[in-house]
C-alpha cells in the first residue's frame, strides 16, 4: 500500500520543491531511494505535483540544526542547492520554530543561515555559502569553441561571460545540455551563461545539472559572482546583483578565495499537501 506522505511546496525565485521533513522518521535514509525511483513523476507538472526537485529535511550531526538532501527532478543527488536551503532554513524558522540563525548540514558541508521574515510565509535569507573553488579553464568539445571557468561551490559549474550582443539564453538552451555531459565533466556539471551589464549586474542563465533550465540557482549566481570577481569583472566585498529569470539575487564575493561566498535572497512557503508514494 502506497504511504502518504506530507510535504511543503516551496520555492525561491521560482525554483520550486517539495519539502519533506524526516526529521522524526526513524526509517527515513530507507525512503530516500525510493523517493529517487520517483522523482521524475512526483516532480512532473501535468501528472505531479510539480517542482525542480524534492528538498528532505533530516536528522543532522552534532554542531547543525538539521539537514538537507536535494533529489533532482531526475532522481540524482547534487552536493548543494542554494535556492532549495533557503527555502529549507525558511520553513524551519517559519513552521518548525527554530531560531533565526541556524547552521544546517549539506553535501557541502554546514552552512550558517540567517531567516528574516517579510511575510506570513516568506522572507529573506543570507548564507553563508563557503568558498568559490576555482578549478582552472576548461574547453569542451560541446562548447562551440569558448572557454569556461570551472567553478565547485560545493557542487561543479562551468562559467561562461558573453558578449553584450549575445544572448545567454539562448546559449544555455543550445549548448547546455551537451556541455552537462562533456567528457571532462566527469561527474556533470552546471552550465551558466554570464553577461555583465552596463550597471555592474550580472544576467545569467542556468543549465542545471540533472534538471535543465531553471528559474533560479543559488549556487551557480554564486559561482558566477566569485568568477567575475577573480577576472576583474566586478568587485569584491561589495554585494553584486545577479540577475536570474526568477528573480535577483545578491552576492558578495571576499577578496580571500578561501573566505565564505555570501547569498542573500528569497524564499517563499506555497502550500501544504499529502502525496501518496510507494515507499
Amino acid at each position: 500500500m502506497p504511504e502518504v506522505i506530507d510535504f511543503h511546496k516551496v520555492e525561491g525565485l521560482g525554483n520550486d520543491f517539495l519539502l519533506i521533513d524526516w526529521r522524526s522518521r526513524e526509517s527515513w535514509r530507507a525512503g530516500v531511494e525510493q523517493l529517487q525511483s520517483q522523482a521524475s513523476m512526483i516532480c512532473d507538472r501535468r501528472r505531479g505535483v510539480g517542482g525542480d526537485g524534492l528538498l528532505l529535511v533530516t536528522p543532522a550531526s552534532p554542531g547543525c540544526d538539521a539537514a538537507m538532501i536535494v533529489i533532482n527532478h531526475d532522481g540524482s543527488i547534487p552536493e548543494m542547492c542554494g535556492n532549495g536551503l533557503r527555502c529549507v532554513a525558511l520553513y524551519l524558522h517559519a513552521v518548525s520554530g527554530l531560531d533565526a540563525s541556524m547552521v544546517l548540514e549539506t553535501g557541502a558541508g554546514p552552512l550558517p543561515c540567517t531567516v528574516t521574515p517579510t511575510a506570513a510565509r516568506a522572507g529573506q535569507v543570507r548564507i553563508q555559502m563557503g568558498a568559490a573553488h576555482d578549478l582552472g579553464e576548461r574547453a569542451p568539445a560541446a562548447g562551440d569553441g569558448r572557454s569556461f571557468r570551472a567553478v565547485s561551490t560545493g557542487n561543479p559549474h562551468a562559467i561562461a561571460f558573453v558578449d553584450q550582443d549575445e544572448d545567454p539564453e539562448a546559449l544555455a538552451r543550445a549548448l547546455g545540455p551537451a556541455i552537462e555531459r562533456d567528457p571532462l565533466f566527469p561527474h556533470r556539471t552546471n552550465v551558466e551563461f554570464a553577461r555583465v551589464e552596463a550597471d555592474g549586474a550580472i544576467t545569467l542563465w542556468v543549465w542545471e545539472r540533472g534538471c535543465g533550465i531553471t528559474e533560479a540557482c543559488g549556487t551557480g549566481a554564486c559561482a558566477t559572482a566569485a568568477a567575475a570577481v577573480r577576472a576583474g569583472l566586478a568587485r569584491a566585498h561589495e554585494p553584486l546583483q545577479v540577475r536570474l529569470p526568477g528573480g535577483w539575487l545578491s552576492i558578495e564575493v571576499p577578496d580571500d578565495p578561501t573566505g565564505s561566498v555570501v547569498m542573500t535572497g528569497p524564499a517563499r512557503l506555497v502550500f501544504r499537501g499529502q502525496l501518496p508514494i510507494a515507499v
